[in-house]
């Protein structure tokens, strides 16, 4: 009889969207290589489900031999709280634990935890194999390179250091050509694949699990003999989305040929309908022709541009070299001349950034024409990068908070049993708790009303006609909305006010829209975007007495019919649930459309009065379909990174 053997990876899902468990799959591919792997073991099918009853589940196994699960931040007490449930029933059971969370100082480890009783550190594919080697041996697990074991036996831990990586991937074996998916395949879901063209990365960034020296040199996959046939499986299995797990795609020249191989499946099959990358970090020339293939063929999620900070001092702090100020503004450039949406990352609570320097680097990303998306994250410790040593943190006074992983756009009622935990980083030596508390509010604001584009015009213009700074515009929109609590902007900031409290009380602080009809959670910058759609005349006459305020307080000259032109134009060009698909004509008294337009595009222009009054079209990109449900999935959840929320100027 053969040793069962379950293989475990939960992901996030989003309805009924669910990504192929591709880690443990790789396992499962490799090890089934070997003959007497396939005749001693049999794998059952994987569980990829987060939405289970764990205990019932525990309780089904017979018989179990093995429990190997892939672990990350996102399933990390998802694993723990299934390993020790199967444990309890299933004592004799293998508890196996692998992946980017484990620990590579497992000291302490099994203490904490006695029901695992084998950790794996770094890749995963060989190690395991030699697992199941000592299974059908001698079951000394502690001669295993790369591997902790908990010697219950001799009350004892066994650890190995992290052995070599894999010198040649062509041993590791595909688990989508391989057939490891072909039941989950049968299942009623939607499948999404992660997909790797290459391992590594050859940045030191302190926050990343790829910064490790481990990871420092990349290998690729071949590209004839495995990439092209699972572009191939992907198209015939007709899965829309492919997520590409490379740290840095669009860093060797071949990734041009992977990208048109990529849209000429999608031409030839209809699959895969989207592909998603995380970009080379010092994004280049080759980085903007392969987003132009992709864009031209609709498969594009928008470029990420990031930069995570825009001060030196922080980035030498993280390790972090960006790309030249002058070379960002050159690519954004050319995004924008193609009209191709980009996103810029930046990272809040990283150590050696003050508020002062956060709170400009939005202003020279801004003038450096990214007016598409920028995506605030907090600042997570992440196990077994630089900036969890005990010593990084020291030196750099970090202070931490617990709080649940924020899950964008998954179901509040997903049932599940335990809740995944990050730290977020909420103090440095060079930021205080109160200035992060600032930042977060602002960086809200930034990404509600610039990024989501309710006052992005407004914004544009306002800096353009008098010299002054983004941060001198949205600065004192906190200050008024404090000041007048009541308004529209006063509640919106309110509730990111609220979202602050959640994360420090570990409460999760994602958003619910009853009115929109999708029982998800909605990151608050989404969430107030819908909401004020919902009161949009009123939110732009609040926004009309704010703009006058700030005139005031900076002595500029008010300029009622500007302001008025300002106002029709802004207000247009926000796509809308009661839009009819009909092209909307606005009277500009100033080149408001072209001076906007133009700054967008780096090409600087002078903001000034017509002799006549001009007509202008806006072009409306949505007709609807009475469903604000369907506005609020396809405009802001899939289209965000699109800036499908902003009309075109005709």
């Amino acid at each position: 009889m053969k040793v069962n053997v379950q293989l475990v990876q939960v992901n996030n899902s989003y309805g009924n969207q669910y990504f192929l468990p591709y880690s443990v799959g790789l396992l499962q591919a490799y090890c089934n290589q070997f003959d007497d792997v396939r005749d001693t073991f049999s794998f059952s099918k994987f569980i990829y489900k987060q939405e289970i009853d764990l205990e019932k589940q525990a309780r089904s196994f017979k018989d179990l031999g093995i429990l190997a699960q892939s672990c990350y931040i996102w399933n990390w007490q998802f694993n723990l709280t299934f390993a020790k449930l199967v444990k309890k029933y299933n004592p004799e059971t293998l508890i196996i634990l692998g992946g980017p969370q484990i620990p590579d100082d497992s000291s302490g480890f099994f203490e904490k935890y006695p029901f695992v009783d084998i950790l794996c550190h770094g890749e995963g594919e060989i190690v395991f194999h030699d697992i199941l080697k000592k299974y059908m041996g001698d079951k000394k697990y502690g001669d295993i390179e790369g591997a902790s074991y908990n010697n219950a036996l001799e009350n004892k831990t066994e650890y190995t250091p992290r052995r070599d990586r894999a010198i040649d991937l062509e041993n590791i074996p595909s688990p989508y050509l391989e057939g490891s998916f072909s039941d989950l395949m049968k299942e009623d879901v939607v499948w999404q694949a992660s997909w790797e063209t290459n391992r590594g990365c050859p940045y030191r960034c302190t926050f990343c699990a790829w910064g490790a020296e481990y990871y420092n040199k990349i290998r690729k996959f071949s590209f004839e003999d495995r990439l092209v046939n699972e572009i191939k499986w992907f198209s015939e299995n007709k899965l829309d989305l492919v997520f590409g797990c490379d740290a840095n795609f669009g860093v060797f020249h071949r990734d041009l040929d992977i990208a048109k191989r990529l849209v000429e499946a999608k031409s030839k099959y209809g699959y895969p309908k989207k592909f998603r990358v995380c970009n080379a970090k010092n994004s280049n020339e080759r980085v903007f022709q392969i987003s132009k293939i992709f864009d031209d063929a609709d498969m594009a999620k928008g470029t990420s541009l990031s930069v995570q900070s825009m001060d030196a001092d922080t980035l030498d702090i993280i390790k972090r070299k960006n790309i030249g100020l002058d070379k960002f503004k050159d690519l954004m450039g050319k995004f924008n001349d193609s009209a191709m949406s980009t996103y810029t990352e930046v990272i809040l609570g990283l150590p050696g950034e003050s508020y002062d320097t956060f709170i400009s680097g939005f202003d020279t990303l801004l003038h450096s024409g990214q007016h598409s998306q920028i995506h605030v994250y907090n600042c997570t410790v992440l196990d077994n990068t630089e900036m969890a040593d005990p010593e990084y943190i020291k030196e750099h006074e970090i202070e931490t908070v617990e709080t649940p992983i924020f899950r964008a756009h998954t179901d509040k009622k997903a049932n599940y049993e335990v809740q995944e935990l990050e730290k977020i980083i909420v103090k440095t030596k060079a930021m205080t708790t109160a200035d992060w508390k600032k930042g977060f509010q602002y960086s809200k604001v930034i990404q509600t009303f610039h990024t989501m584009g309710l006052l992005q015009y407004v914004a544009i213009s306002l800096v353009n006609k008098y010299g002054c700074n983004y941060s001198d515009f949205y600065s004192n929109l906190i200050d008024y909305a404090y000041e007048n609590p009541k308004t529209l902007l006063g509640v919106e900031i309110s509730n990111n006010n609220e979202s602050i409290k959640k994360i420090f009380s570990g409460v999760d602080y994602g958003q619910i829209l009853p009115s929109y009809n999708l029982d998800i959670l909605w990151p608050s910058e989404e969430a107030s975007f819908l909401r004020i759609l919902e009161n949009i005349d009123r939110f732009y006459y609040e926004v009309y007495e704010f703009i006058n305020h700030f005139l005031s307080k900076f002595n500029f000259l008010e300029d009622p019919q500007f302001l008025e032109d300002l106002l029709s134009l802004q207000k247009a060009v926000i796509v809308h649930y009661n839009d009819d698909g009909k092209n909307v004509s606005v009277e500009l008294n100033y080149n408001i459309a072209s001076n906007v337009l133009d700054t967008i595009n780096g090409l600087p222009t002078e903001l000034v009065k017509y002799s006549n009054s001009k007509v202008i079209t806006v072009k409306k990109h949505w007709a609807g379909s009475g469903s604000k449900e369907d506005f609020a999935r396809n405009v802001v959840w899939y289209g965000r990174k699109g800036g499908k929320f902003i009309n075109d100027i005709l």
